[in-house]
């Protein structure tokens, strides 16, 4: 035993103990610069100036009310087969109108106030109201939200937002993103998981089940110019 001991200090670690050190500090540095990222904020379009190079991004779609007011026409009409589009100040004004609590009413006797759903959350990010912006042919999805690690007792404010076109899938017409981040942790960059984690989002909201149906036989999903157009057979 102890000329094992005297072998290992006059040669040094063996081969096994060199190749499990490296491994638990690579495991370590990444999961630092993992962190790093997803704590390290995008900055919002109001702080675009004073950004430092190198910064990530995050401007937010129009929400003008003088642009926006057919929307509920139009969500009308979609759900009841028609083709139609959508320009990004309709969008944000649909989802604002969903998400946002209604106008307090008078109480009365015996009346039960009606629950305003919470925002979809994965359990690891808490989405607030989303937003939509249309730009270089791609729809921009992006909330800020609060990134939640239980385990680490860590609830930060951050920015998600993803950035792509759409493909037809088994249960129709999915968003596909270019670029997707949390933070400015470049969740694009590991093949499949940015279109796996929008997908858990989008099912965690409360789409009506009008919605699903028409969405469902849609022929075609597109972004052209400034409108998302949703066309139907």
């Amino acid at each position: 035993m102890g000329s094992r001991k005297i072998e290992k200090s006059q040669h040094g670690p063996g081969l096994a103990e060199v190749v499990l050190g490296a491994s638990l500090s690579l495991s370590l540095g990444v999961a630092l610069a993992l962190g790093y990222l997803l704590l390290k904020p995008a900055w919002s379009g109001k702080d675009l100036p004073r950004a430092p190079s190198g910064t990530i991004f995050y401007v937010e779609g129009s929400r003008d009310s003088n642009y926006s007011r057919q929307w509920q026409r139009k969500r009308q009409l979609f759900a009841e087969g028609n083709s139609v589009a959508f320009n990004e100040d309709e969008l944000n004004a649909w989802m604002m109108a969903v998400t946002m609590p209604p106008e307090p009413e008078r109480p009365v006797a015996g009346a039960k106030f009606s629950q305003v759903a919470a925002p979809p959350s994965t359990g690891f990010f808490q989405l607030n109201t989303p937003n939509f912006r249309i730009r270089d042919g791609m729809l921009q999805v992006g909330s800020k939200g609060a990134l939640n690690i239980e385990l680490l007792g860590l609830k930060r404010q951050v920015i998600l937002q993803a950035a792509g076109k759409f493909e037809k899938g088994d249960d129709g017409f999915v968003l596909v993103p270019d670029r997707f981040y949390i933070g400015s942790f470049p969740l694009h960059r590991l093949p499949g998981l940015s279109s796996q984690v929008l997908g858990v989002i989008m099912n965690r909201m409360q789409i009506p089940e009008d919605l699903k149906v028409a969405w469902k036989k849609l022929a075609n999903v597109t972004v052209e110019g400034s409108t998302l157009k949703l066309t139907m057979p």
